[in-house]
């Protein structure tokens, strides 16, 4: 009887837990998201850019040339000024990680723009990523991103 009560136990309380999430369907989501993005940037296509984006409240982004931009509006300000002083140029993303957290995926990894100067020197700039991007209302997007640029080393004396 016991054992009867205990298993009636375990599978009550199974058979109400929430299905684990599809880890593996939350990281491809990510991943496509991530190619939308850097085709619209390779592109100079802030529509599609901040199409990327959710337009919430608590969207956050911390970019290379804006100590911190709240809310869709701002970060579509900032967008529209790195695709304008960015034109011509390409980014790429490499060493990426995905990791599935809750409802979110959290991504980090380093990227590459490279340009042509308008005197003609071709030029690269490296840095580091870090965002969160979650899905609603059926459609994934950025909720918070971070895009840096190392300091450079001192010069020596």
């Amino acid at each position: 009887m016991k054992s009867v009560i205990l298993l009636c136990t375990v599978a009550l309380f199974t058979s109400c837990a929430p299905p684990p999430p599809d880890t593996a369907g939350m990281i491809a989501a990510a991943k496509e998201l991530d190619g939308r993005f850097i085709a619209a940037f390779n592109a100079g296509d802030v529509d599609a850019l901040i199409a990327c984006y959710h337009d919430t409240p608590e969207l956050t982004s911390f970019d290379v040339g804006t100590l911190v931009a709240k809310g869709h509006a701002a970060v579509r300000e900032g967008l529209t000024h790195a695709v304008a002083g960015m034109a011509g140029g390409t980014i790429t993303l490499h060493d990426t990680h995905y990791q599935p957290a809750g409802n979110y995926v959290v991504t980090w990894g380093l990227w590459d723009f490279t340009m042509t100067l308008p005197d003609g020197t071709p030029m690269t700039m490296s840095g580091r990523f870090t965002d969160m991007k979650t899905e609603m209302n059926g459609k994934w997007g950025y909720v918070h991103d971070h895009a840096s640029v190392p300091m450079p080393p001192p010069e020596e004396e």
